[in-house]
């Protein structure tokens, strides 16, 4: 590279690429700021996008097709919060599938519940109302998961005053 940086280029402020987000985006934050500041990315930085793209190509979203979205299931011991969400990521990463194929890839893919039941008796007619039905489960699932938490804090603390009360019985009687 015989192309020389000006001494008074002040460098955009970039956080340091952490491996933990698509690269792609990152590198389009890069290329956007460097192209603000000298007016001319593509001939004095594409060599530095080269190498960042091949550094980080691990980290680059891949797109799926439709097969992948056919054998995704609901895992035995997920929450249906979970799994829309891996669901809603899949189908973003599908190239051309349209709302209608991706509700009906949804369906099989859920495991016997509430939620299942309820689909199964009245299916939604787009995606943005599966959506709707699912948070309105997904409200139901973690009051059921709060309410059992509570009962068990209750039965440990239950546990605990009666092993306390009979430790102190024991020591009167002594």
């Amino acid at each position: 590279m015989d192309d020389h940086i000006s001494e008074h280029f002040v460098p955009p402020k970039i956080s340091i690429y952490d491996g933990t987000t698509n690269a792609d985006d990152h590198v389009k934050v890069f290329t956007t700021r460097m192209a603000f500041r000298t007016g001319d990315w593509a001939i004095c930085f594409g060599g530095l996008k080269a190498m960042y793209g091949q550094q980080f190509a691990n980290y680059r979203s891949q797109d799926l097709n439709i097969f992948e979205l056919c054998v995704l299931k609901k895992g035995k011991d997920e929450t249906l919060k979970a799994f829309m969400d891996r669901y809603q990521k899949m189908v973003q990463r599908v190239k051309g599938l349209n709302s209608e194929l991706a509700l009906q890839y949804a369906l099989p893919a859920l495991k016997p519940g509430p939620f299942n039941e309820s689909v199964c008796r009245r299916a939604p007619k787009t995606l943005e109302e599966s959506r709707e039905r699912a948070a309105d489960e997904i409200r139901v699932e973690e009051m059921r998961q709060s309410y059992r938490k509570e009962i068990q804090e209750a039965k440990e603390k239950s546990e605990d005053r009666s092993q306390g009360e009979s430790l102190e019985r024991s020591r009167g009687s002594d």
